[in-house]
């Protein structure tokens, strides 16, 4: 991309009487020589995930929105923020706010805890001793998904680069007041963008998701507020129930696969 933006300006500086056709033809030139797999992009990642996984403690606000795709093909924008804090490697707290529910999340390092603040339900389960392993857990145990997983995983997984088959940087941009580099990737399901803070504090700012394969292609879009200065306190992890506070039961998914005989008939 860079290439055509340059090449034909300093083409027609020189004063070359060039045809629409050959103009067409430098152009294509131009687009098929730049690489698929931009080097510095890559390398942009590779950097932002040594820096996150580097970070001890943090706060981070998510105020992110996502398309939901209707039957009739009419896409609906719904919003949600996420405020975390976290201490390495065995503290975090999520509060989450959506257009729907709100839920609230308290890992001690020794218990996962949510709570639905409004109905004042919870439910409490032993969990793993990092962060890593009890959102392994809870997801593969429990079905919960966990908000803004890849921040704790980012670079750790060798394969994911396997993924992409595009990478560019688009340009730079400007978000609340840092400047940031903004970077696009194509993968099979996915296209994806993510902007990275120029300077020694590579933090993403934000990013865009849009899934390929569902119909519509729903958009997913998060802009992030960072506090690397942060240190919350032991009691900001752990929940204590009040007598308005009711314990319930969580589900258990079913872990093991179903044979031919347990099928259902």
């Amino acid at each position: 991309m860079p290439m055509k933006t340059r090449h034909v300006p300093l083409l027609l500086l020189a004063g070359l009487a060039l045809s629409g056709s050959v103009l067409a033809e430098e152009a294509e030139i131009a687009v098929t020589t730049a690489p698929a797999i931009d080097p510095q992009a890559m390398q942009a990642l590779d950097r932002m995930g040594a820096y996150l996984r580097g970070l001890e403690t943090f706060s981070l606000r998510a105020d992110d929105a996502i398309d939901e795709v209707l039957d009739s093909g009419q896409k609906i924008q719904l919003t949600k923020t996420v405020e975390l804090q976290v201490r390495k490697p065995d503290r975090l707290r999520a509060d989450i706010t959506t257009d729907r529910k709100a839920r609230e999340i308290f890992y001690d390092g020794k218990h996962f805890t949510l709570l639905a603040p409004e109905a004042r339900y919870f439910t409490t389960v032993e969990a793993p001793p990092s962060i890593r392993e009890m959102i392994a857990a809870v997801e593969t145990r429990y079905g919960i998904e966990f908000p803004l997983v890849d921040l704790f995983q980012w670079g750790e997984d060798a394969d994911a680069a396997a993924d992409i088959q595009e990478a560019m940087l688009v340009g730079v941009s400007k978000i609340d007041g840092q400047m940031a580099d903004h970077y696009a990737f194509r993968q099979d399901e996915i296209d994806w963008q993510i902007w990275i803070a120029q300077g020694e504090a590579p933090l993403p700012l934000r990013y865009v998701i849009t899934t390929k394969d569902e119909p519509g292609e729903p958009q997913y879009m998060a802009n992030l507020t960072w506090d690397t200065q942060a240190k919350p306190a032991d009691a900001v992890f752990t929940f204590t129930p009040t007598k308005d506070d009711h314990p319930i039961a969580i589900v258990v998914q079913d872990e093991t696969p179903a044979t031919q005989e347990d099928a259902p008939k």
